[in-house]
């Protein structure tokens, strides 16, 4: 057996819940994975209640050190709420990230013996007649905003609390773009301008190789971290509330990264984890990036 054959024997995860081959192999293709549905409903009822909780100040344990991060409160607006590092400081989301499987596929797609948590974050949608906003999320990668990682095979787990279609806000997907080079610099999170992409990247982009996730209660998309991605507004009448979680693969660490201008990048992961022996952020602290896959007890060193 090969270490993650042995990894997947030695748990009670349910194989056939987990991508076959062909569908990893599609994966790869493209970009993007749309699981069975996997997860219970009243884990995700109990999240849902959690997460309306961590924005009104509730708190398991708090975040030492003096990292800068999302993180939602009362008074910042009635737009679009994004709250990070949701799972270290809140034990009913810790409960949903550490299910055995979603490391299990994440390890499976990434071909990775080992997966660990990177970050995660809740984001908020307010029903289309809240205030003005505009509240889709615009083009962009996950991988533009990790350039101190050293991995390319790091994916996001994104999970929606109740069923979504492209009406309500859902994740939309561009296949095969973690294949284009202008992914390797792709930042517009908060640019709501769905129709920007075409013009940051020069060319028309077919429709055809644009998929909206329309997932039921409990289903979860993955997708490469070099993967175009964007959410739709939520035009409908009920908030939208979905958490993406952040993975790396086992090989992944951190290296320095320094900007045009010079400046160097520090995400707020470097100012909460602690140093290697070279002095840089280590992505293996089991304090921030806890294991995922194989399934292991989190440490917890923040209080």
């Amino acid at each position: 057996m090969t270490e993650m054959q042995t990894a997947f024997a030695h748990t009670d995860c349910d194989n056939t819940l987990l991508p076959t081959e062909s569908e990893v192999i599609s994966y790869e293709a493209s970009g993007w994975y749309k699981s069975r549905q996997i997860i219970p409903h009243d884990l995700l009822d109990e999240v849902h209640l959690a997460i309306m909780d961590h924005q009104l100040g509730k708190r398991d344990r708090s975040l030492a050190g003096p990292a800068k991060f999302s993180d939602w409160k009362p008074g910042d607006g009635d737009g679009v709420r994004n709250n990070e590092f949701c799972s270290l400081q809140n034990d009913t989301v810790q409960k949903l990230v550490a299910l055995p499987i979603l490391g299990a596929i994440a390890a499976r797609l990434a071909r990775s013996p080992e997966i660990r948590l990177f970050d995660d974050q809740a984001v908020y949608k307010p029903p289309a007649g809240i205030g003005n906003n505009v509240t889709a999320i615009g083009w962009h990668t996950d991988h533009s905003c990790w350039s101190t990682c050293t991995s390319h095979r790091m994916l996001t787990a994104w999970i929606p609390l109740d069923d979504v279609t492209l009406w309500t806000g859902t994740l939309c997907l561009i296949d095969g773009s973690h294949k284009w080079p202008e992914s390797e610099d792709m930042r517009g999170f908060n640019n709501p301008n769905l129709n920007a992409i075409e013009d940051h990247i020069g060319r028309e982009i077919p429709n055809q190789l644009i998929t909206s996730m329309a997932l039921r209660k409990g289903e979860v998309s993955f997708h490469h971290m070099r993967t175009l991605h964007c959410s739709s507004p939520n035009r409908s009448d009920t908030p939208r509330l979905a958490l993406a979680i952040h993975m790396q693969d086992g090989d992944n660490t951190s290296r320095p990264f320094i900007t045009p201008s010079g400046a160097r990048v520090v995400l707020p992961h470097d100012n909460l984890c602690r140093k290697n022996a070279d002095g840089n952020p280590d992505y293996t602290d089991p304090t921030v990036f806890p294991r995922l896959w194989p399934p292991r007890e989190w440490g917890r060193r923040n209080g």
